[in-house]
Parts: C-alpha cells; structure tokens; sequence
C-alpha cells in the first residue's frame, strides 16, 4: 500500500502536544513547576497577607489561582511545542512525502532522503481522529494525517495494516 501526503504546521504540533502529554519527564518538570510556584510564592504570600476574609474565599482564590498557575504552565510548554515546530530549518517535515508498506519494512520518501523502516523498530502505533503516528522513538514518528486518505476504509485500511505488521515484526 503506497500514501502520498503533506505534513502541516499543525500536524507536528498535534504530534507534539500528544507525545509531551506522554512524557513522563515533561509531567515531571510540570509538577515541580506547579509545586515550586505554589509552595515558593503563592503559600508564603497568602500566609503574609493580611486577609480580612472567610476561609472559605481564601480558598476558592487559593485554587482559582493554582488553575491560573496550571494553565500558565500548559502555555508555556505549548508555545515550546510550536516554537520547536515552526522552525524554517524544518523543511524536510512540511515538504510531500510517499510512504509505501511492504512486508518486512516501510519506506518513506521525499524530494530530500528515502529510508526504509523495519517494522521491528516501531516502538509503539497510535490512532487519534486526526492522525496516525508511527513512533520510531520516544519522542519522533512519522505523521500521517487522515486528510492524506480520501474515504474512511483507506484510514482504516491503513492502519490495521500497520497494526498487522507491527504485530508480526515483534512476534519474530
């Protein structure tokens, strides 16, 4: 089976946002961001303040602010997904590519390189309603978008044939 498809912006951004939501290393810096903010800043000027109000609305503004506080860090590691993506030196990830599915291996092509892909090295196949990714390590796969396909069978078609010879590569 042979695809031919253009990566976008935002399909690397989806991969990006997908795999950091994965890593336990980002979860793990997000925590001691979070836990940093709150027990460095917020806990100590809450306790220096001087409040004239209920507990319970110190409360509810502990944890609007704590929100505040998660959604900052989600920005902050968002803008990082997109500044990471949106390099002009990645034009080897946005130009046409052809991947064709043979028994043994998979080979990916453009008008820069052509390589070929055991499926043995698959790490791991992942299915969203918009993409599928072929990771080939922690952090790096090949990013098929559903828009490559023209009718849904193909989308399935496809995957279940990667499915299939994943499965087969780490059975051997």
């Amino acid at each position: 089976m042979t695809l031919s498809y253009n990566n976008t912006y935002w399909d690397r951004f989806a991969f990006g946002a997908y795999a950091m939501r994965r890593n336990p290393l980002i979860l793990i810096m997000g925590i001691f961001l979070l836990l940093l903010i709150t027990f460095g800043i917020l806990v100590p000027g809450a306790r220096d303040a001087n409040v004239d109000k209920s507990l319970a609305v110190q409360i509810i503004a502990f944890i609007m602010v704590e929100v505040f506080v998660v959604l900052l860090i989600i920005a902050m590691f968002t803008v990082i997904i997109l500044l990471t993506t949106i390099s002009p030196k990645n034009k080897t990830m946005f130009c046409p590519k052809t991947i064709t599915l043979g028994e043994e291996s998979f080979t990916g092509e453009s008008e820069y390189s052509k390589s070929e892909v055991r499926w043995k090295m698959v790490q791991k196949l992942v299915r969203t309603k918009k993409h599928i990714f072929i990771y080939l390590a922690q952090d790096n796969a090949v990013v098929i978008p559903r828009r490559a396909f023209e009718k849904a069978s193909d989308w399935e078609a496809f995957y279940e044939l990667c499915k299939q010879r994943k499965s087969g590569a780490s059975k051997n």
